[in-house]
């Protein structure tokens, strides 16, 4: 699989202020929306769909799922407990601090290298992991993933350290390079108007769904920004709901039993795993002036925990089996999938134990 051309972490970095400003705006959609698009079994089968198939993201697709109930544990905690803390590795057994590579924080060269360096190398093994296992054997895709990227961090940067930070900041960079190379990028120029921060891509997307079209872009013309006309490939992607059918309350209890059936062994294979790692519950005593302060590392509870709270089979109060198809814009059906989405409390969730999206993947 090619890989998106002209991706450079230290762009990324440049652009960091500005996406968070719409991160920022784009949460306090997310959050309302999300409240709403829950309360329908329809929206949210179609949302989770819609969510791998524009950009073929299927670690944000699991926030519609049953991964993130909002009453046991929330899906990014999921991950810091479940995968990620047992790698993290910010104190010493005194409390100070594990040393860092010399140029980390300096925003040099050498620092921007490094990252480059590091995103690079384990954007081809999400890549990797991606073909041979998928999202939804998202167990496989984390351990895997974290493990590689200690070994790598350690190899470029020379040092020992590692926090959630960093693994967040390298895998979500890594599932935007991914969807970039799908849809392509479009030219991004910087306040000053003559820098051009980003160039233009054409996406898999585009090569396989694309029509030519004249559209207006920004271009530098003789040393400034203008809008220019641009002939492009434009695509169009829609994912429809086409049924919905809600089971019966016996085939209600009977879908619960299984899904139980599905996730009771997880916490001890989470137990064996932590066992594996050597994660243990400790409690540390720290002086701060006259009082003394007990500091607790849960790493074994919280890692066997995370898949505990999987479990929300007695919650569930009723099923619904969805059907989506994915259309380009002149009706061409390119994906379907049929989904169980599950109602715990008011809310519906897709049940990821229970689905196979590999024909969501369009550009394998």
């Amino acid at each position: 699989m090619a890989e998106k051309k002209g991706f450079r972490a230290g762009i990324y970095a440049v652009l960091a202020v500005i996406v968070m400003a719409v991160v920022l705006v784009g949460l306090t959609i997310y959050a309302f929306t999300t409240r709403y698009t829950g309360f329908s079994p329809e929206k949210v089968a179609a949302s989770y769909v819609d969510t791998i198939v524009q950009s073929g993201d299927g670690y944000n697709a699991y926030k519609n799922t049953l991964v993130s109930q909002n009453k046991k544990i929330k899906y990014g905690d999921f991950i810091r407990r479940a995968y990620m803390k047992a790698y993290v590795n910010e104190k010493d057994e005194n409390g100070k601090d594990i040393p860092q590579a010399d140029f980390v924080g300096t925003g040099s060269e050498e620092e921007q290298k490094a990252i480059d360096t590091v995103y690079d190398t384990m954007y081809k093994y999400y890549v990797k992991l991606l073909n041979k296992y998928g999202w939804d054997n998202y167990d496989e895709m984390y351990s895997r993933y974290f493990a590689k990227l200690v070994k790598v961090r350690k190899e470029v940067y020379g040092d020992d350290f590692m926090n959630m930070d960093y693994m967040f900041g390298a895998l979500e960079a890594n599932v935007a390079q991914y969807g970039n190379y799908l849809t392509g990028t479009d030219r991004k120029i910087a306040s000053d108007n003559k820098t051009v921060l980003q160039e233009e891509t054409v996406g898999k997307y585009q090569e396989l769904f694309g029509k030519e079209q004249e559209v207006e872009a920004d271009a530098i013309v003789d040393g400034k920004k203008q809008t220019v006309t641009e002939t492009k490939l434009v695509y169009h992607l829609t994912t429809f709901v086409t049924s919905c059918t809600e089971l019966s309350a016996e085939e209600v209890k009977d879908y619960a039993a299984a899904y139980k059936e599905r996730v009771e062994l997880l916490p001890a294979i989470a137990a064996q795993r932590a066992e594996d790692f050597g994660l243990e519950d400790t409690v540390k005593t720290k002086k701060v002036l006259f009082f003394t302060k007990e500091e607790h590392d849960n790493a074994k509870s919280d890692m066997i925990g995370a898949f505990e709270k999987l479990d929300c089979s007695e919650d569930i109060t009723n099923v619904a089996l969805v059907t989506t198809e994915v259309k380009t814009d002149d009706g061409t059906v390119v994906a379907t999938l049929e989904l169980f989405v599950v109602k715990v409390g008011d809310c519906w969730y897709v049940d990821n134990t229970n689905i196979n999206t590999t024909g969501l993947y369009l550009a394998k």
